[in-house]
C-alpha cells in the first residue's frame, strides 16, 4: 500500500486594504488566530510538498530519525503521535526508496530499529534546501526583531496550551477514577 502525497489548496490570500477599528477587533478574535495559523500552516506544507518527492508523513518520519536515528517503530509512532501500523507503512515505503533500513534491536530480539541510510544522508541537503527556500519565501519582508518577537509569542502560546492540556488531562483522569 502506498500513501499518496496530499495536495491541499489554501484559500486565496485576501487583498490588502487599510485596516479599520472593526478589522482590529476581528483580528483579536479567536477565530482569526485559529484561521490564520491553519492557513499559514497549510501554505507552508503545500508549497513544501510541491517541491518534495516524499509525502508529508514520510518527511515527518525522516525528520524524527534525523533528530534521533535508530528508533523502534513504537518510538516513532509515539514521537509522531500516529498509529504504529501507519508508521510501519511509511517505513516500508522509505525502505523501498533506499532511504531507511530496519536493523535488529541490540537487546530486544523481537524489535527492529529504523536507521537512515547513506543514500538519505547523501541527499538530505536537497530536502533542507526546500525547507530553507520555503522559509525564505514565508519570512520575506519581516525584519529580524519582528521575526524573533513573533517566535516568542508563538512559543508562549504553545507553552500556555501545553500547560492547559496537562491540566485538562489530569482533570479528565481524576474524573474517570472517581466514577
Amino acid at each position: 500500500m502506498t500513501t499518496r502525497k496530499m495536495e491541499t489548496a489554501p484559500a486565496e490570500a485576501p487583498a490588502k486594504a487599510t485596516p479599520t477599528a472593526e478589522d482590529d477587533t476581528y483580528r483579536f478574535s479567536p477565530q482569526y488566530l485559529l484561521n490564520l495559523l491553519i492557513n499559514v500552516g497549510s501554505f507552508l506544507a503545500t508549497i513544501y510538498d510541491r517541491r518534495s518527492p516524499l509525502t508529508r508523513q514520510q518527511t515527518r518520519v525522516i525528520g524524527v530519525l534525523l533528530a534521533q536515528d535508530g528508533q523502534t517503530q513504537t518510538e516513532l509512532a509515539n514521537a509522531l503521535q500516529i498509529h504504529k501500523v501507519s508508521v510501519g507503512i511509511y517505513i516500508s515505503e522509505l525502505e523501498k526508496m533506499g532511504l531507511v533500513e530496519r536493523r535488529q534491536h541490540e537487546t530486544d530480539r523481537r524489535a527492529k530499529c529504523i536507521f537512515l541510510t547513506k543514500l538519505l544522508h547523501a541527499t538530505k541537503h536537497i530536502g533542507m534546501k526546500h525547507y530553507d527556500t520555503v522559509h525564505h519565501i514565508a519570512t520575506e519582508g519581516i525584519d529580524e526583531q519582528a521575526y524573533l518577537n513573533m517566535l516568542d509569542c508563538i512559543e508562549l502560546m504553545r507553552t500556555n496550551l501545553m500547560t492547559q492540556d496537562i491540566k485538562d488531562r489530569e482533570r479528565s483522569a481524576g474524573a474517570s477514577t472517581s466514577n
